[in-house]
């Protein structure tokens, strides 16, 4: 394995998973294989792979045994990259699944955002061992009740709860594969929160109930029913229950500066604003660029712009109300762009066993888009992290594998002005050519568009 690629999976005692090519591979155990071929070749499973909410399957038997080949997702992220509104979409497309699936005789058993990934903006199911035979049969005790139950609730909607309550950064999912023990919340929460309607069920009285000797709520509620459509009603009420919480588990929408900045910004005029996007514009139907990486994109006009034009985009964002604008905006608008809330000069790491079962973020993006935006990005990397403009380049050398937009910002630009912060002396004497030279042998210079406010749009061909 190279550096940086996730090993196969080896937690799931029905088989495990390893990436090849441009497929992900699953082998699956010889103990799993009639249950497994039982739901690969069901109608229920070809519906869901019709409609995009689960994904593709392509069964092929080998001396090693049966597998199941999955295409990749071109740039997968992980939940401590996503927005609140992606966590609910992801929410919703489990909850929704497990309650179809009890009308097939199936259910879920593993109900955890990463078993979800995200085409664009549509969340997808991609564990596909996460089903399993459901029997509502009056001797089955346990029939009516979810056993992935307290997984979802630890793992989705205490995340966003605590997100909502104490202003948790959903980025500590990646610390806590299994989600949030409700007592170690409940600790951390004042008698109002935890007497509040939206703690009370699944923080204090898990708590309270876990304290309790004998007998738990879950023993007492598998007490046998009279008929499987009983067991049925309850498991989809349970659900139903399920999508309430976590809608109200949402956090209140919070602006920041650079989610509304495409309107209050000062140093664009709207005639510049317009001659800007009539550029960038104009390149992307110029060049058609099958993918697109937009690298700081705000809340998506020119990720929005690249889609409209056919392009796949990856829209990365590191403010938080930016990030969940642009989400919300590709949901509305059903274009193909995928939203990641994540920092490029602080880029999201490997973790997992030996760091071997997630990749670095720049691992996943790297030579992915055929035209990578940095509009306006630059000098924030520049000025505000302090990174050198030659390793700037050589990492956008390493992400596109054809082209590159900058946007120039020059010293007396008042917001270049603003992030220098009297650091003239290392910063002040910074020109275009000092751009330019540090793209030789990197890229070179196709295009070059200096607006009227003095910044001057670039697009680079790579060498």
């Amino acid at each position: 394995m190279t550096p940086g690629t996730p090993t196969a999976t080896f937690r799931d005692p029905a088989g495990s998973l390893r990436l090849e090519d441009d497929f992900a591979v699953r082998t699956i155990h010889p103990s799993a294989r009639d249950q497994v071929m039982e739901f690969v070749t069901s109608q229920f499973c070809s519906r869901l792979q019709d409609r995009g909410d689960m994904v593709a399957i392509t069964i092929r038997n080998t001396p090693a045994g049966l597998q199941l080949l999955h295409p990749k997702v071109p740039v997968p992220t992980y939940p401590w990259e996503w927005t609140p509104s992606q966590w609910l979409a992801a929410a919703q497309l489990t909850l929704a699944l497990c309650a179809e699936a009890l009308s097939e005789g199936w259910v879920l058993k593993d109900a955890t955002p990463l078993n979800i990934l995200f085409v664009g903006s549509r969340p997808v199911l991609v564990d596909v061992l996460s089903f399993e035979p459901w029997d509502p049969a009056p001797k089955n005790y346990a029939s009516h009740i979810w056993l992935a139950y307290g997984q979802y609730v630890r793992t989705f909607l205490l995340p966003l709860l605590m997100n909502r309550m104490l202003s948790w950064p959903l980025e500590l999912a990646m610390f806590k594969r299994d989600g949030y023990e409700p007592a170690e919340l409940y600790k951390m929460l004042n008698w109002r929160q935890r007497l509040s309607p939206a703690a009370f069920w699944p923080v204090t009285l898990a708590t309270r109930l876990d304290k309790k000797d004998g007998e738990t709520s879950a023993a007492r509620a598998a007490a046998p029913h009279k008929s499987p459509e009983l067991a049925i009603y309850l498991l989809k009420r349970t659900m139903a229950d399920l999508r309430k919480r976590t809608r109200r588990a949402m956090p209140e929408a919070v602006g920041s500066e650079w989610d509304n900045y495409t309107v209050t910004m000062k140093h664009y005029t709207a005639k510049e604003s317009a001659q800007k996007l009539e550029w960038v514009q104009n390149v992307v139907e110029d060049l058609k660029p099958a993918r697109v990486l937009d690298i700081g994109a705000n809340t998506g006009v020119f990720s929005a712009l690249a889609a409209e034009h056919g392009a796949q985009v990856v829209a990365l964002e590191r403010d938080a109300a930016a990030a969940e604008s642009l989400f919300r905006m590709s949901r509305r608008s059903r274009l193909s762009i995928q939203t990641i809330h994540a920092d490029l000069a602080r880029p999201t790491p490997a973790v997992g066993w030996e760091n071997g079962e997630t990749s670095t973020l720049l691992d996943r993006l790297e030579a992915k888009s055929e035209l990578v935006l940095m509009l306006a990005v630059i000098h924030h990397l520049i000025l505000m992290e302090q990174i050198p403009i030659e390793a700037i380049l050589d990492l956008m050398h390493r992400l596109t594998w054809r082209y590159l937009v900058v946007e120039w910002v020059p010293v007396t630009d008042p917001m270049f002005q603003s992030l220098m912060r009297g650091r003239d002396k290392l910063y002040g004497s910074l020109t275009e050519n000092d751009l330019l030279t540090a793209c030789m042998g990197r890229f070179h210079t196709l295009r070059r568009q200096p607006l009227e406010n003095g910044r001057i749009l670039f697009l680079f061909a790579k060498d």
